[in-house]
């Protein structure tokens, strides 16, 4: 029998993945590729913050938000500087994959030789991980926030996909950006903006895991595989997808560790990748 225990740790893994996944899948959905450099952002957000608050002693709001600017401004850049150039050459998406790859292995090596391998906590006071009782279970204030907030992100990002003329422009662009393009809108300044919003979930994912339990160089790429199979489980062209995806990997993520140990936890995404591309290769929301 499940404990309220495990039940909210499900809940817990399902807002963190569900953060992650969409400003991964906005990416995706508009330039077609796989862009791991989104690990980037997370790392950034992380030490930015671990710089700002923890080391620095600035007040935690402002610290917060020039964490999160930076990590836009990570994904921003990234876009602006490398693969928009790859994309008006007509760079192939292994192309594109390898250099995120790259950027995202440089970025983890720049900030691992300025802030070290070890793991970096964020809090600096015992307020910051303060632990609460639910149900009979435990959560940490991390996880109390990430409750309250993700959610507000999802519903917030959908109405703007679905409810805004910045959405319509997305949408089009995520479609055919090069019809979107002879219709008048703006395809760069477009994948652009949604390069530079989806640092802000990144950069969020980093933060939280920071004052949960820490991040390593390593964080980055160890946390994007599982996001990467997140979306093609829930369906890549999908937004809802995603986030159906995130539930059913927290879900069979946090049972496999109940039931088979914590050893099995980094393969059992993968395992369920291979099982939906064999039984369902365009995911379970197809758009």
């Amino acid at each position: 029998m499940l404990s309220w225990q495990i039940v909210l740790y499900i809940f817990a893994s399902w807002v963190f993945y569900s953060l992650m996944v969409m400003g991964f899948g906005f990416i995706l959905r508009s330039v077609k590729f796989f862009n791991v450099a989104y690990g980037g952002a997370f790392l950034v957000g992380g030490y930015m913050m671990f710089l700002f608050y923890r080391s620095l002693g600035i007040v935690f709001i402002l610290a917060l938000l020039l964490s999160l600017l930076a990590s836009c401004l990570y994904m921003y850049l990234s876009y602006k500087l490398i693969f928009a150039t790859l994309l008006r050459r007509g760079a192939s998406n292994f192309v594109l994959l390898i250099t995120s790859f790259g950027l995202l292995t440089a970025t983890a090596a720049t900030l691992g030789m300025i802030f070290g391998s070890q793991s970096t906590l964020l809090a600096r006071h015992l307020s910051d991980v303060s632990t609460f009782k639910i149900f009979g279970g435990t959560l940490n204030l991390v996880q109390v926030v990430a409750f309250i907030v993700v959610p507000i992100l999802v519903f917030i990002s959908a109405y703007v996909i679905y409810k805004t003329r910045f959405g319509r422009a997305l949408r089009a662009v995520e479609d055919d950006s090069e019809v979107a393009e002879l219709v008048g809108i703006p395809k760069e300044k477009i994948i652009a903006k949604i390069f530079f919003i989806s640092g802000l979930f990144g950069g969020l994912g980093g933060i939280g895991e920071g004052f949960d339990v820490g991040v390593i160089p390593a964080s980055g790429l160890f946390f994007i595989l599982p996001i990467v199979v997140i979306t093609i489980l829930g369906g890549v062209r999908s937004f809802w997808g995603g986030i159906l995806g995130a539930f059913v990997l927290a879900i069979v993520q946090r049972l496999t560790v109940v039931f088979l140990g914590g050893s099995w936890e980094q393969a059992v995404p993968f395992v369920l990748l291979i099982i939906v591309l064999l039984l369902r290769p365009e995911g379970i929301l197809k758009r």
